[in-house]
């Protein structure tokens, strides 16, 4: 009976020990990962840390991430087979049809709201109207290529490698809200790669392994040392390289006399449509004028990156001047109720950018045979 109980007491013992141990390991490999570990691993492990039954949810979101990620929850049901938020289109462009293409960031997108609530399809609504009695045009298309998280540099590329092939007849430019990270960041490049040094392209790959870790900080750090592989697969967005102070701090002192690399790549975007007979035009940059839009747990409260954004639209309108094309103004028509945030814009805004927009597409393609195609 003794013997029984001595052997009961001992594996209670063993219990214990084990489950000391693990509680221990766990405690350690937590405060490894809140304390040690470098913020780019942390991404990439929590990217992989999804359960077995979703689908990936990263493509890619950087130099080539030239199209929204269908599967993802935002976008599901909102892109067309190219990748947009938009309605398809047809290639090559039949014979006749105006066809206009909007290239920017997120406030071109429309974060947040549906295909048909973003300016781009308001514009060719109002288009639509105006091709089909003032016009030799039989058809219109408007194609929204707005990519949230778009730089400057994300659409010369986009631009270059992809969209000019649509064969768009204008293009309407808007971005300039996200060239603040590259600004905030020493030692700039004409790419901005010392902000995005890698592409950050991912398709998650369905190892079980990563579905478990989701609950234990201890098989988190197991799993960066058995696959190793897939944890240092280029997966990185900024925030592992610019600390939320830094982002609030909104300091582009560093910068200060680098202006000129936003221009220029609004420039080349501007000469490359030149080159091939596209009429190009650009598009203000207005910030909302609700206060309460920047208060609170905000990072972009800082009144420097309001006066971030003023000075690349006053490097835009420069380059314009010179270059001989429009900016398009909007801020004049947008009040505070038109914003969503500090940028973007709501249906109403959305509205109001079509009509301004629209004004200036009509004026450019009167009713004459020699601007029907070209």
């Amino acid at each position: 009976m003794r013997s029984l109980e001595n052997n009961f007491q001992a594996k209670l013992f063993l219990i214990f020990s084990f489950v000391l141990v693990l509680a221990t390991l766990e405690t350690l490999s937590f405060l490894s990962w809140k304390f040690l570990l470098p913020p780019s691993i942390k991404v990439s492990v929590q990217s992989l840390c999804v359960p077995s039954s979703a689908e990936p949810i990263m493509n890619p979101n950087a130099f080539w991430h030239h199209e929204l990620n269908p599967r993802h929850d935002v976008y599901r049901g909102q892109t067309n087979s190219e990748g947009y938020k938009s309605f398809d289109f047809k290639m090559p462009k039949p014979a006749n049809e105006l066809r206009v293409i909007c290239v920017g960031d997120s406030t071109v997108e429309g974060h947040g709201l549906l295909v048909d609530e973003t300016f781009p399809y308001y514009l060719q609504q109002l288009l639509k109207r105006i091709v089909s009695r003032s016009t030799n045009y039989k058809s219109v298309s408007v194609l929204n290529a707005g990519i949230g998280s778009h730089n400057s540099a994300f659409a010369l590329c986009h631009l270059a490698l992809r969209l000019i092939h649509y064969q768009p007849d204008v293009v309407v430019l808007k971005v300039g809200y996200n060239d603040y990270i590259p600004y905030i960041l020493p030692g700039m490049r004409y790419d901005y790669t010392h902000a995005f040094p890698a592409p950050y392209m991912r398709y998650i790959s369905r190892n079980p392994y990563w579905s478990l870790a989701r609950h234990s900080y201890l098989l988190k750090a197991m799993g960066i040392l058995l696959f190793n592989d897939e944890v240092n697969v280029p997966y990185q967005d900024f925030s592992g390289y610019v600390s939320k102070e830094k982002l609030e701090a909104m300091d582009y002192s560093s910068n200060e006399d680098k202006f000129y690399i936003y221009a220029e790549n609004i420039r080349s975007m501007i000469v490359l449509c030149k080159a091939r007979g596209i009429r190009i035009y650009l598009l203000d940059l207005p910030t909302s004028p609700n206060p309460k839009h920047y208060a609170g747990n905000n990072l972009f409260k800082s009144q420097k990156y309001r006066t971030l954004i003023k000075r690349f639209e006053s490097e835009a309108a420069r380059v314009a001047e010179e270059e001989g094309v429009s900016v398009i103004p909007t801020a004049d028509v947008l009040e505070s109720a038109d914003f969503r945030d500090h940028c973007h814009t709501l249906i109403s805004g959305n509205m109001k950018i079509a009509r301004k927009i629209a004004d200036f597409v009509f004026h450019i393609y009167p009713e004459t045979e020699s601007n029907r195609a070209k």
